[in-house]
């Protein structure tokens, strides 16, 4: 009897210490923020010691995730997989997440995609394991993220961070008539894909309503048009004909049957354009002849040479 109690008691120790360990590596993959390489190079060690093996070497402006915070020394990171840690003396920004962009992938199965960073919020979607995702932010050990044209929370310590930004797929601009700067536009229009709909918003750090990733986009490329898509359609460019729309274009749809202007987007040419869509959907690209938008297409602007 004896033994069976010494047995059990040795087992449940062994439980506990295991549990206790599986929680603290658990704990350190939960991502509480981003930092900026300040040094010309830095590298990235085994260990929190100036004689751990070098696992990378990061340039200067270079972001990666911090884990945590070892000593006032050391910080716990990764850099696009690489896991590590640092010296933290040569790291500025410390914390500060909005923007951070990367390469995330599932590591669990079935894991929630929340529109809040808590697990109390709505759910959006599942992500299955190894499932790929674009990391746009971090708060507070969730990593902000959009994936399938939503954007929302999935919690940190599910994810792998294995490299840098997901970029959208390059638009295949075929006419040889349409300018480089038509393309440049468009390319950089299209960046935006994935990004959250904000209304009133017309920045990458906070988001996009659709008069305003034109306002964004079209000031960047040094072309001072209106904020609103019914001032941009009245004041912008010159009217063009549906059937004359070239990439860089403005696109302008009503929803209420031609009584009013109700959104705008950037024709990317194929019969597709960029645009805000909805606080769900975000930025994305669209086929004109797709619902709403082939019964409600209002009209076209050419503000680009």
């Amino acid at each position: 009897m004896r033994l069976i109690r010494k047995t059990s008691a040795v087992l449940l120790t062994l439980v506990v210490l295991f549990s206790a360990q599986y929680i603290e590596v658990k704990a350190s993959n939960i991502a509480f923020g981003a930092a900026t390489v300040s040094a010309s190079a830095l590298n990235i060690r085994s260990e929190p010691s100036t004689e751990a093996a070098v696992l990378k070497t990061l340039n200067e402006n270079e972001r990666l995730v911090i884990l945590e915070k070892t000593s006032d020394a050391w910080y716990h990171v990764n850099h696009h997989g690489t896991v590590g840690y640092v010296a933290s003396e040569y790291l500025k920004d410390v914390l500060k997440a909005e923007n951070f962009e990367a390469t995330g992938k599932i590591t669990g199965t079935d894991v929630s995609f929340r529109r809040r960073p808590t697990t109390e919020s709505e759910r959006i979607g599942f992500f299955d394991i190894n499932t790929e995702f674009q990391v746009i932010g971090i708060n507070n050990g969730w990593y902000k993220g959009v994936y399938q044209g939503k954007t929302g929370y999935v919690r940190s310590d599910f994810v792998d961070i294995i490299g840098g930004p997901a970029k959208a797929a390059a638009v295949n601009i075929t006419d040889p008539n349409v300018s480089d700067l038509r393309r440049q536009l468009v390319e950089f229009a299209t960046g935006f894909v994935g990004y959250s709909y904000v209304y009133g918003c017309a920045s990458p750090s906070r988001g996009f309503d659709c008069s305003g990733l034109v306002y964004y986009v079209f000031r960047e490329f040094g072309y001072n048009v209106t904020r609103t898509a019914t001032n941009q359609y009245k004041n912008d460019g010159v009217y063009v004909e549906k059937s004359q729309l070239l990439p860089g274009d403005l696109v302008f749809f009503s929803s209420n049957g031609g009584y009013s202007i109700t959104h705008v987007g950037i024709y990317i040419g194929n019969n597709q354009f960029v645009h805000a869509s909805t606080p769900k959907i975000g930025v994305v690209i669209t086929d004109m002849d797709s619902g709403y938008y082939k019964t409600g297409y209002y009209g076209a602007k050419r503000i680009l040479p």
